[in-house]
């Protein structure tokens, strides 16, 4: 067996992850400079949340896929940022049906 085998096997997957970071980059820049479609009006924390926070998680997935791609495989690190983006987007779409 060819030593170098594995880094074959890596190439493929860190063209995905990096095809997936610059998708949920292009996303998060469309949600940051035209909007994500959410029409809610609230103040303080909420409205922080209702601002920011669907764009913020499609950062965190970026950098999560971009860790990923880095590495070559999808690590703890990737993970434990794709989780805060799940929790992110929790409280999102929390925040959004409670006040909206």
């Amino acid at each position: 067996m060819d030593e170098n085998s594995g880094q074959g096997a890596a190439r493929p997957r860190r063209l995905w992850f990096a095809l997936g970071a610059v998708l949920a980059a292009v996303v998060a820049g469309i949600f940051a400079l035209i909007g994500d479609g959410v029409e809610v009006e609230a103040s303080g924390i909420a409205g922080w949340i209702i601002g920011y926070a669907h764009t913020a998680v499609w950062v965190l997935l970026a950098a999560a896929l971009t860790i990923a791609a880095i590495r070559g495989a999808w690590t703890r690190a990737a993970g434990v940022v794709a989780v805060v983006a799940g929790v992110m987007y929790a409280v999102f779409l929390v925040t959004l049906f409670t006040i909206g």
